[in-house]
């Protein structure tokens, strides 16, 4: 499985006791369909593709093209703490 996080999910004081405890409201993890990616994100980057997209997100697992096209955003908005 291929892991994304974005730089404002990464920068939470508390990212690494959210991935072994739960997330917040505020944060997000999400798989594909095909379960061969996850995302950490907050949920305003999340809003921020859903207003440019037009996609409404109600699921921590999403449609694997939805999940290419919200990787794809957060890529071209610079918003992964690793980009590819």
């Amino acid at each position: 499985m291929i892991n994304y996080t974005t730089k404002a999910y990464s920068l939470l004081p508390d990212a690494d006791d959210m991935r072994s405890n739960g997330s917040p409201a505020e944060t997000l993890v999400l798989f594909n369909e095909s379960e061969s990616i996850q995302l950490e994100a907050v949920q305003s980057e999340i809003e921020a593709f859903e207003g440019e997209s037009g996609c409404v997100i109600d699921s921590d697992v999403i449609d694997d093209e939805v999940m290419a096209g919200l990787i794809d955003f957060l890529n071209q908005e610079r918003l992964l703490d690793k980009p590819i």
